[in-house]
């Protein structure tokens, strides 16, 4: 199948690309699941147009490097009609540096570097919605709103996330995309209230006088917060299924191997959800 669609189509502009996108995606796939070496790239590539007697030159890592470099690799979700409800927090990756471990032991003073992904996860298949990259010093909160832009025509009523969102503007982004927000409020939390001191109709006011009344477990209890504890299990299988380490060097390809790897995971996890839904 692969060696099917290695050949470029003929483009209008600029010099002609020997060997098309689709089948350089094919061998980042590999990367990415195998760690594999760019070189061990340019050999696969040089095997498959030996083999099959393809009329198309190969080309070296460098340009499997630059090839890769500007794919343009996008989560897309299925629309439903039926309405989702999604999970939302953050992890992080390594770039550079020892495990904790390591670290401790040796008494290693540099600093371990790693970047944050942000996800967006469908509590009931476990599909990763949305996400976005960013360095370690972007806040959680920050995020939020871009992710709820991306996901506006997926029929989203529901939003969990931890107490790092309790923002306004994450509570009316959530708002805009017609979902409701279920965050809890700070410990320290206070009623907002309007100009001549009456209280604003607000989610939040409603979770603050419930946990002032009933307590923080009894309001997570009923309105189903546990079901935030999802984008931890989605996260457990980025990390454990790859590795908690990046072999990327620049940020840019570090973003294209997390893509990479969340693509591959929504697509085991539709194979999966599909044997489940025929037995």
């Amino acid at each position: 199948m692969a060696s099917k669609n290695l050949i470029a189509k003929p483009s209008k502009r600029g010099r002609p690309k020997t060997i098309s996108d689709e089948f350089i995606r094919y061998l980042f796939r590999l990367k990415v699941l195998f760690s594999f070496g760019y070189r061990q790239l340019e050999g696969i590539l040089k095997c498959v147009i030996s083999k099959y007697n393809l009329d198309a030159k190969p080309i070296s890592f460098t340009q499997i490097y630059r090839r890769v470099k500007k794919l343009k690799l996008n989560i897309k979700s299925k629309k439903r009609t039926k309405e989702r409800s999604v999970a939302i927090d953050s992890t992080g990756l390594k770039t550079k540096g020892q495990g904790e471990w390591l670290r401790k032991k040796y008494l290693e003073k540099q600093r371990s570097s790693w970047i944050k992904v942000h996800l967006a996860v469908d509590d009931k298949t476990g599909e990763i919605l949305s996400v976005e990259i960013t360095t370690e010093r972007k806040t959680d909160a920050s995020q939020l709103p871009k992710m709820m832009k991306k996901m506006k025509s997926l029929n989203i009523r529901q939003v969990y996330a931890d107490g790092a969102y309790d923002q306004i503007k994450c509570r009316e982004a959530i708002c805009k995309a017609g979902a409701v927000p279920f965050i809890p409020p700070r410990k320290n939390a206070r009623l907002k209230k309007g100009k001549d001191g009456e209280l604003v109709d607000s989610y939040r006011n409603d979770d603050i006088l419930y946990i002032w009344e009933l307590g923080a477990t009894a309001w997570k209890q009923d309105l189903g917060y546990h079901r935030r504890n999802l984008s931890e299990t989605a996260m457990m299988r980025l990390k454990h299924f790859f590795s908690e380490r990046l072999s990327s060097l620049s940020f840019k390809m570090q973003k294209q191997e997390v893509l990479m790897r969340i693509q591959i995971l929504n697509e085991l996890n539709a194979v999966k959800l599909e044997v489940v839904t025929n037995q």
